[in-house]
């Protein structure tokens, strides 16, 4: 029989097992003696002794308890915990001669109700033995009592609660001592309820809620470790039959899963956190992820030397580590080879961080020609899929993809750095790719990462923003010529032109002909002849002037007319060219759509319209040109003919004809300098340019505002950015709602916001601008006075930003004006081949401005943390919110926290991370490592003396051997940790 039970044990799937007899161990005594024997079969399992008891109890029915013990216990103590149970009525020991005289001293009614005779219990030893086992009850303090008097914690008290005769039938209100007492003594409660196992270890459900608080106070906040035992009667069970259960046969697939080695310190060490130890149910949750990605799950790594080495020392040679599938603590001394484990799993899981690996380096591990490094190659094995290899000198290629995640100290300090300052967007990209993980893909627009995403989505508003940067700059253009124009210096010479313009007039004055009176004498004939046609002639000349003037005005404006063709020739182009390349853009919705570009536009130029205005004009400067001509011949023609009218003239009347001509001459060169309005050269073109300048202070102001309202516009298509990508990390932001701890505890919040970084603003402006003079003289103040700006605005609201850009420019303006006073440019700051127009478009046109991301850690963005806190950010966002599955390695994430921070925040994280991924980890704390309840415990050593051999002991933190590395390594040893420990009130 006893062979048999050892069969079905070795058989079922439990791997611990506990002999349940009724007031007393014959069954354990039996196991012991049959596997002392040399013929007798192997155990392959744990089996623990154990005993059912009855308690008196005030209530209607019975009360069962249970209790077990470690499966090294000797005999005697069984045998002394027997003899410290007292009957309830009798107050005897409990012993089969005590079970006997209790059943005799009981009443026939008590009798006759469990099918017992009185006259046979007082007859017959066997029956009375039997009648006894079925109604005594033991007293409750003596049970109590017993339990506590096994030593070295070798007994364990285990009620059951809501099962078949368990201490929920006890009324607490009424009974609370006994209670309250029973639960103090019990540490193990045996129920198949889900609110209530979940209640015992702590966990608030939709089960528990409307008694969780009230329940927790009775079991005095400690929690308890609840089981769903089989109750098997039989060895091997029926199929279909719940009734007839065998060994690993539960009821209702209320299966009983303790996370835990399978020993009796494994038990006691589930009892101590059952909230992360156990789970009552088919399958536990982690086990059910396991075996759905066992591609993503590390089941081992091995070293080993290559083919053919020749190096005398050991190092890692014939180090092959298992792997658990939840938290796994590597621990040791300095220098130990705590982080070269984490280095060999990063790179043999093809990390690209090997830029942070600290002892597969240059200076340590690959030294010269990456020995010795080269002797060794790794191997991870995956609990399904193909094996992981690499030798330990190289690194993987960029283009491998990375099956584990590391994040070492560097890594931390670097991601958060680079993001803070702008260095980088390395940082971005992992917040880029985590909201894109979290999309539903019927919201992806076929994209196949988060930039294709924002291509697919924004391209419209780039096109805005592009064609207002368009504007933008060639409004820059006419500011950037308005405060050209407005040079000292060219006023100076204006004036000075009209000075001179002034001096020539007032010498042209003194050379003006005597007045001359006309002959009195009386004209023959053929000189009033000469003369009329002299004074024919004259008028003839005078009206070719005026209308070669006219001529002149006419060509002007048909050539303004011709270059206004030209412009809007080529706008049409423009216009063409943009409506093609928006077609093309658009096709893809369109063909979605099922619709063509004609069928929702329809885009006409009537060009020929303006070829007519051309050729016209075309016409008529042909025209306009040949008058020309056909006016220097008639000029000529009158030449001749002034001077044959002037040979019939007399002395007198020469005379007078030649200071006629004297004085138009003189009238003309006087017309010539005094000019008109829109003769440039002339005096009254320069008085009109000089009336001009006095205008422009005002049009550039006019201008200027103009720029501050094509800026805002430029601003509002950025907010339109920033808000469309806020949409974007709703679905994540859901994700992080619906978790208590990242939306409670963490506020851990997305942030989509438009930013700016001193130091990029100040690497483009000071790529146009010298560093010479006033707050820009040199490289620290320079950059000083761009930080002070730039921080001190609101760059995520309009106002705030467009007061950077005129902050910036009242900066360079003021430089400026410490170089040249009286100058409105900024030419005397500009590099050479650099211009204003440039300085213009980068400050107004924002393109320092982007849509970012960052986090918010407890309502604080990342920008404003410490750097611990930071690095803690970074873990929660890893290790919470990421969605992928792979193994993440950690060195010392505790890296520049304070325990009370650690233990706050970094404990519960790892706690939940761990329940969705395989994580490893290097640590020096103890919080991370106990207080985290790891799940495996890799101890570490490096002994130089013997050829330099690291080696690494694996197992569970209740493993004797790695209990007391834990409190040696991270404890200090025993003594120092309760010398500590007595010293706190």
């Amino acid at each position: 029989m006893i062979d048999e039970m050892i069969g079905a044990i070795n058989d079922a799937a439990p791997a611990v097992y506990a002999i349940q007899d009724y007031w007393g161990f014959e069954g354990w005594f039996a196991l012991k003696r049959r596997l002392s024997e040399g013929d007798g079969p192997r155990l392959e399992k744990t089996v623990f002794p154990g005993i059912e008891l009855r308690l008196a109890a005030p209530i209607q029915g019975r009360l069962n308890a249970h209790v077990l013990f470690s499966d090294e216990i000797p005999d005697q103590h069984l045998r002394d915990f027997l003899s410290a149970l007292k009957l309830e009525i009798t107050g005897q020991p409990l012993s089969p001669h005590a079970l006997i005289a209790y059943a005799r001293a009981a009443n026939a009614d008590k009798l006759k109700t469990h099918s017992f005779e009185k006259a046979e219990v007082m007859a017959d030893a066997e029956t009375a033995l039997r009648a006894g086992c079925i109604i005594a009850e033991l007293n409750v303090d003596s049970y109590k009592a017993a339990v506590r008097a096994v030593p070295d914690g070798m007994a364990l008290g285990f009620m059951p609660f809501e099962t078949n005769d368990g201490l929920a039938s006890v009324k607490h209100q009424e009974h609370y001592a006994y209670a309250i007492g029973l639960f103090d003594n019990s540490p193990i409660f045996e129920t198949r309820k889900e609110g209530l196992w979940n209640a015992f270890v702590g966990r608030r459900c939709s089960e528990n809620d409307s008694f969780f608080d009230a329940f927790q106070e009775s079991i005095g906040g400690v929690p308890r470790l609840p089981v769903s035992g089989s109750d098997a009667h039989q060895f091997r069970g029926i199929a279909g039959d719940n009734n007839a259960r065998g060994y690993g046969d539960f009821p209702s697939q209320r299966i009983t899963w303790i996370k835990a080695d399978p020993t009796w310190r494994g038990l006691q060490q589930a009892i101590k956190e059952p909230l992360k130890r156990c789970h009552i149910g088919l399958t536990p949750p982690k086990l059910q992820r396991i075996s759905a990605n066992k591609t993503f799950y590390i089941d081992s790594v091995s070293l080993s030397k290559v083919d053919g080495s020749s190096l005398a020392e050991t190092w890692f040679d014939g180090c092959a580590i298992p792997f658990n599938a939840d938290l796994v603590a590597i621990i040791g001394n300095k220098g130990s080879g705590k982080s070269a484990l984490a280095d060999v799993l990063a790179l043999v899981g093809n990390s690209q961080e090997h830029a942070h690996f600290s002892f597969l380096k240059a200076d340590r591990f690959r030294g010269k020609a990456g020995e010795p490094a080269r002797q060794f190659h790794g191997r991870l094995d995956w609990l399904a899929g193909e094996p992981s290899l690499a030798n330990l000198a190289a690194n993987p290629a960029a283009d491998r993809v990375e099956l584990v995640r590391y994040v070492p100290q560097g890594r931390f300090e670097a991601l958060c750095n680079e993001h803070v300052t702008g260095k980088s967007e390395n940082f971005e990209r992992e917040l880029r790719s985590v909201i894109f993980s979290h999309i539903p893909a019927e919201d992806r627009l076929g994209a196949l990462d988060f930039d294709q995403l924002i291509e697919a989505q924004e391209s419209t508003l780039r096109a805005r923003l592009d064609e207002a940067r368009k504007n933008l700059v060639t409004l820059n253009r006419l500011i950037a010529g308005t405060e050209d124009q407005l040079h000292p210096s060219i006023r100076k010479n204006i004036e000075e032109q009209i000075h001179l313009k002034s001096v020539q007039l007032a010498e042209l004055e003194l050379t003006k002909p005597s007045e001359l009176a006309a002959p009195a004498e009386t004209l023959t004939p053929e000189q009033e002849t000469a003369a009329a046609a002299l004074s024919e002639i004259s008028a003839a000349i005078a009206q070719l002037a005026d209308e070669e003037k006219g001529i002149g005005e006419s060509l002007t404006r048909l050539s303004a007319q011709r270059k206004a063709v030209r412009d809007v020739i080529e706008r049409f182009a423009l216009i063409r060219e943009q409506i093609t390349s928006a077609g093309a853009e658009i096709a893809g919705q369109l063909e979605l759509l099922g619709l063509q570009l004609p069928d929702i536009l329809t885009f006409e130029i009537k060009e020929e319209k303006v070829r007519e205005v051309d050729s016209e004009a075309e016409r008529n400067i042909a025209a306009l040109a040949a008058r020309n001509e056909a006016i220097k011949k008639e000029r000529a023609d009158y030449s001749g003919r002034i001077e044959q009218a002037t040979e019939a003239l007399n002395g007198p009347q020469r005379l007078y004809q030649d200071h006629l001509n004297a004085m138009k001459a003189w009238q003309s060169s006087v017309g010539e300098i005094q000019g008109a309005a829109d003769v440039p050269d002339s005096k009254l073109g320069l008085e009109t340019r000089l009336s001009q300048l006095d205008k422009l202070p005002g049009l550039l102001e006019e201008r200027r505002a103009q720029r501050n309202e094509l800026a805002a516009q430029i601003f509002h298509v950025l907010t339109l950015q920033r808000d469309q990508r806020s949409k974007l990390f709703e679905p994540l932001q859901k994700v992080i709602s619906e978790n208590s701890l990242i939306r409670d505890e963490y506020r851990l919040q997305f942030r989509s916001h438009l930013a700016a970084y001193h130091d990029l603003v100040s690497e483009k402006l000071f790529s146009l601008v010298k560093q010479s003079i006033g707050e820009l003289r040199g490289e620290d103040d320079s950059r000083a006075a761009i930080k002070v700006r730039v921080e001190a605005h609101d760059l995520d609201s309009g106002v705030g930003a467009l007061a950077l850009s005129n902050d910036l420019h009242k900066l360079l303006h003021d430089a400026a004006r410490q170089r040249a006073p009286d100058q409105a440019d900024l030419n005397g700051l500009m590099r050479k081949d650099r211009t204003p127009t440039e300085v213009y478009d980068f400050i107004y046109g924002f393109e320092y401005l982007e849509p970012k991301y960052t986090l918010l850690f407890q309502d604080t963005p990342i920008e404003q943390l410490s750097p611990g806190q930071r690095g803690a950010l970074l873990l929660i966002f890893y290790l919470l919110v990421d969605k992928k599955r792979n193994p993440i390695i950690l060195d010392q994430p505790e890296e520049n926290l304070d325990n009370e921070t650690i233990v706050s925040l970094l404990v519960p994280v790892l706690n939940a991370a761990k329940e969705n991924r395989q994580i490893i980890m290097v640590t020096h704390n103890p919080n991370l490592a106990v207080v985290c309840d790891a799940e495996q415990i890799i101890f570490a050593e490096f002994d130089r003396k013997a050829l330099c051999n690291i080696t690494y002991l694996a197992g569970s933190i209740e493993n004797p051997a790695l209990n007391q590395a834990v409190v040696n390594v991270l404890e200090g040893t025993k003594p120092a940790f309760d010398n500590r420990g007595n010293k706190y009130l």
